[in-house]
């Protein structure tokens, strides 16, 4: 889903993406609030409340967000991104917190910032009243729909359960009394399922209850399911956790299947190495002094140590990178690719038996 996002703005330093799902909620948003208004309002006037409604339950939301990400980098953890898609904002970060104070602060400064938008927008309902009467009732009525809207979003994130962030805040709490990050993970994991399969649960109830609440009960029930994969994937992602802690790119190597090389043209043997017709033949040869490109391999690509470890190996693909160079002070130097990396932490993870042994698989290609 996130990958297919696409840059919005920079705010503060931190790169906005829009998911197109995000167009969903949108819409939702807008449908919602023009039948909410137009009994009172009219059409028009509801149409106009709606989409300024939308535009800034979205920035609320990206608020949210921006508290989470500007606290995580003042605490030292480099954050690629904010998303916003149809579920509301996601924030990827390239590690995690330290200690379980910083897991809690991170996590609770999101609801704190929306319940500040909710006080925010409850006071400019009672300050609309001083505005002129043909704008004073709409006015008063958005931006008190939207500090209710706020507070609830602060609230119903505080439920105790992943991938929201009452579940982060859980998980930070189990941290700190069971000393073991893995273990918090998967209990506030197992919390978020158990709540997203209530939620699909009570939507189904709503939907036999009252047939005509459809759209209610749907979006329940999607928000349910969501709920379940997010919280299967931080699941998941604590056991890779558990993977990478203790081990070195080193140690991966010998999982690290050898990349198929294009023909060696010194080899005369290899007869895909044959000489075919010269793409640069008909080319004036370079000026002399002109510039060449450096033939080296990987002579512009990131470099890491092998004694690095496997959360350093995954951080370094992140961004546009899809090959770097591992090396030690045995001046080893292998080119590998995202590829092949993910290839091999999936035959480590599943117990397969390593593909090459190690004198193999740090012999410097030729």
């Amino acid at each position: 889903m996130l990958a297919r996002a696409f840059r919005l703005a920079t705010v503060g330093g931190i790169e906005v993406r829009l998911d197109p799902t995000l167009l969903v909620l949108a819409v939702l948003l807008v449908w919602s609030f023009s039948g909410q208004f137009a009994a009172e309002h009219g059409g028009t006037t509801a149409i106009g409340m709606a989409v300024a409604g939308m535009v800034l339950i979205l920035l609320s939301i990206l608020a949210h967000e921006l508290a989470h990400a500007l606290e995580a980098r003042h605490r030292g953890i480099e954050v690629e991104s904010i998303t916003l898609l149809v579920f509301g904002g996601v924030t990827q970060m390239h590690a995690h917190s330290a200690r379980p104070r910083d897991e809690f602060v991170i996590a609770a400064v999101g609801p704190f910032v929306s319940l500040l938008c909710g006080a925010v927008f409850g006071l400019l309902s009672v300050a609309a009243e001083l505005l002129p009467t043909t704008i004073a009732g709409p006015a008063a009525d958005l931006a008190g729909l939207l500090a209710l809207l706020n507070v609830l979003l602060a609230v119903f994130n505080l439920v105790p359960g992943a991938p929201l962030d009452g579940g982060r805040v859980l998980r930070a709490g189990l941290w700190w009394i069971l000393g073991d990050r893995s273990r918090a993970i998967r209990w506030a994991a197992r919390c978020g399922q158990a709540l997203g399969l209530a939620l699909v649960g009570f939507g189904l109830f709503v939907l036999w209850q009252a047939p005509q609440a459809f759209v209610g009960a749907l979006w329940w029930i999607v928000i349910g399911v969501f709920l379940v994969w997010a919280a299967g994937s931080e699941h998941r992602m604590s056991r890779l956790d558990d993977l990478y802690n203790g081990t070195t790119v080193r140690d991966l190597l010998p999982f690290v299947a050898a990349e198929e090389q294009p023909p060696d043209p010194a080899d005369p043997t290899d007869p895909a190495s044959a000489p075919t017709e010269d793409p640069g033949a008909d080319l004036p040869d370079p000026a002399p002094g002109a510039d060449l490109p450096d033939p080296a391999p990987g002579a512009d690509l990131p470099g890491l140590p092998l004694d690095a470890d496997l959360h350093d190996l995954v951080d370094a693909f992140q961004g546009r990178t899809t090959r770097i160079v591992l090396h030690d002070d045995q001046h080893t130097h292998l080119e590998v690719s995202e590829r092949q990396i993910a290839a091999a932490i999936g035959r480590l993870r599943r117990g397969q038996p390593p593909v090459r042994t190690m004198a193999e698989a740090t012999e410097t290609p030729r």
